[in-house]
C-alpha cells in the first residue's frame, strides 16, 4: 500500500509557462511595432534614461521595495485591499518560488517594453496609462484597475522624466515579486 496520491497540480508551471509565451508575444509585439514606425531607437535611448544604468536600477529598486510597502499595508489595514489581494491569490493558486520569479520578470519586461516603450511612444503617457489600467481591470477587480492605473502612471512619467525602462521594469518586477511571494504559504 503506497502513501496517500497527490492531487495533480494544473497549476503547476502552467502560469509560469501561459506568462512567459504572453508576454514574450507582447515583447514581440512592441519591438515590431517600433521597427514598423522605424522608432527602433526608443529602446535603446529609453533603456537608462538620463541617470545611467547604476541610478536607474537605484531608483528603480527603491521604487519597488516602496511601493511594495505601501501595497502590503493597504492590504494589511484596509478590508477592499485584502479582498482584492485574496481574490488574486486564488486566480494564482500556488506558484513554486522558480515560476513567482518567472511571472514576476516576465511580466515586468513585456509589459514595460510594450506600455512604456512602444505605447508610450506612439500614445504619450495619459493614453498608454488608460490602455495599462484598463487591461488589468476584469470583474471584480476593478480595484486593481485603479491600482494599475495609478502605478502606469507613476511609471509613465518615470520613464518621461528621464530615469528609463530600467528603472520602471526593476520596479514592476519587484513589486510582482514581493506581492505574489506574499500571497504564496510558505
Amino acid at each position: 500500500m503506497s502513501g496517500p496520491e497527490k492531487e495533480p497540480r494544473l497549476s503547476r508551471n502552467t502560469l509560469a509557462l501561459a506568462a512567459s509565451v504572453w508576454y514574450g508575444l507582447m515583447t514581440f509585439v512592441a519591438v515590431l511595432w517600433l521597427w514598423l514606425r522605424d522608432r527602433q531607437e526608443v529602446l535603446s535611448s529609453q533603456a537608462t534614461g538620463e541617470v545611467g544604468a547604476l541610478v536607474s536600477l537605484l531608483i528603480g529598486a527603491v521604487a519597488g521595495f516602496g511601493i511594495s510597502g505601501v501595497i502590503w499595508l493597504l492590504a494589511r489595514y484596509l478590508p477592499p485591499f485584502a479582498r482584492l489581494e485574496s481574490r488574486l491569490k486564488d486566480a494564482v493558486g500556488e506558484p513554486a518560488e522558480a515560476e513567482i520569479v518567472v511571472i514576476a520578470l516576465a511580466s515586468a519586461i513585456g509589459e514595460e517594453i510594450f506600455f512604456r516603450g512602444a505605447l508610450l511612444d506612439q500614445v504619450g503617457p495619459y493614453f498608454s496609462t488608460l490602455i495599462f489600467g484598463l487591461l488589468h481591470t476584469g470583474p471584480a477587480l476593478l480595484l486593481w484597475g485603479l491600482m494599475a492605473t495609478v502605478l502606469g502612471l507613476v511609471f509613465a512619467m518615470m520613464v518621461e522624466g528621464g530615469l528609463g525602462l530600467l528603472s520602471v521594469t526593476v520596479a514592476h518586477a519587484l513589486i510582482n515579486f514581493i506581492t505574489l511571494r506574499r500571497m504564496v504559504p510558505s
